[in-house]
């Protein structure tokens, strides 16, 4: 057969981790391939960039899909392994888990939300997204796809940030900032300077050659708590002795209601505030942990040149 989409993956995926084992992507991909009986023509496909195969893509799709709806999880890197809701939902005997039949699951209408919650107007509605599709120029809907694919990059920037230790992220933020065009007199005008549990200064960005104007850094690599007015007033606190005025706080989770009033009513102190939503735009924005796959040239007639009288 030929290769399937992600969505028709989505539930042999699934069914294949039922025993509960862990699963590395070879033995995923290889057990998939069997149960779709692709030809080995099939899994040298290529996608249209030519720099994955076709099947891998959409597994890889498939298994995002699965682990933001709380299905799947990765216990190690590229270790995959069911989850009890995942079990569960086995046990009921499903016909078919296409993206529809993910709308019952609160985890993955959270994250489907979560990034760009302009994408989907009417969630649960999969007829009236039809209608709005088909109403969409192809430029639209060229500029919906792509905030789609933002929206999973998005989210596996923030589950890349969460596996690796917090002393990765203080430089990965020190770098984000740094590229956002701050410091930008010299390379190494950010500097990481935190330690664990000492609830001070992560990171220190200077912003001329002196040293005169600073800005102080507190990098929080949350993976299940909210930063709360406590971090905030530590952070204040800390920016204090360092004798900074300026702060950036960061954080793969989110901030509390209280903390971002503790934050606004910062006197002495300019606090900016950087959730996981937004540090994981900016990372996409200003090209940070992320490459290029595929540049798309869009273009339009030159009304100028056949005006013109040759």
């Amino acid at each position: 057969m030929s290769v399937p989409d992600f969505q028709t993956i989505m539930l042999p995926f699934l069914q294949n981790l039922n025993d509960g084992n862990k699963q590395p992507l070879n033995q995923v991909m290889e057990n998939l391939s069997n149960h779709f009986k692709l030809t080995p023509e099939d899994l040298a496909l290529q996608v249209p960039s030519g720099k994955m195969g076709l099947f891998k893509n959409r597994v890889s799709w498939t298994k995002s899909y699965l682990k933001n709806a709380g299905l799947v999880h990765y216990p190690e890197r590229g270790v995959y392994q069911i989850t009890a809701l995942g079990l569960d939902f086995l046990k009921t005997n499903p016909k078919k888990l296409r993206m529809q039949e993910l709308l019952q699951f609160p985890m993955y209408k959270e994250w489907r939300f979560n990034f760009n919650s302009n994408i989907y107007s009417q969630e649960a509605d999969n007829e009236s997204n039809k209608i709005e599709e088909e109403e969409l120029t192809p430029q639209e809907r060229l500029t919906k796809t792509i905030d789609v694919i933002h929206q999973q990059l998005a989210s596996d920037i923030l589950d890349t940030l969460k596996e690796n230790t917090f002393q990765y992220f203080e430089k990965f933020v020190v770098q984000l900032l740094q590229s956002m065009g701050y410091g930008g007199f010299r390379k190494n005008s950010g500097i990481v300077t935190g330690a664990t549990g000492d609830n001070g200064i992560d990171g220190v960005i200077l912003q001329d050659v002196l040293g005169l104007e600073s800005v102080g850094i507190q990098a929080k690599r949350y993976t299940t708590n909210n930063a709360g007015s406590g971090d905030i007033r530590n952070f204040i606190g800390s920016l204090a002795v360092k004798g900074f005025n300026k702060g950036v706080f960061l954080t793969t989770s989110s901030f509390s209601p209280e903390a971002i009033k503790t934050a606004s009513e910062s006197k002495q102190h300019k606090i900016i505030l950087i959730d996981g939503k937004k540090l994981a735009n900016l990372a996409i924005e200003f090209n940070v942990g992320v490459q290029i796959e595929q540049v798309i040239q869009l273009k339009r007639i030159d009304m100028d040149f056949f005006d013109d009288t040759l």
